[in-house]
């Protein structure tokens, strides 16, 4: 894992933490919080499952690349 994929991960890690742990202190009602984390915990699968597609894909390009040298 390149240095940038490291630091994506970790950024995309503290802002879920941060962002739950937030909702967790907030002075909502049980469920209005729960939905409100349920949006949040949807959102980071959907950004983890386009960063790793782009992965993928990058990876795949490089492969590629590597092959055609």
């Amino acid at each position: 894992m390149n240095d940038n994929a490291k630091f994506l991960a970790g950024l995309a890690t503290g802002l879920g933490v941060g962002t739950i742990l937030g909702l967790l202190i907030a002075p909502d009602k049980g469920s209005v919080t729960y939905k409100k984390i349920e949006g949040a915990v949807k959102d980071a699968a959907n950004d983890l499952m386009e960063f790793s597609n782009e992965a993928l894909k990058s990876a795949k390009n490089e492969s590629q690349a590597v092959k055609n040298n």
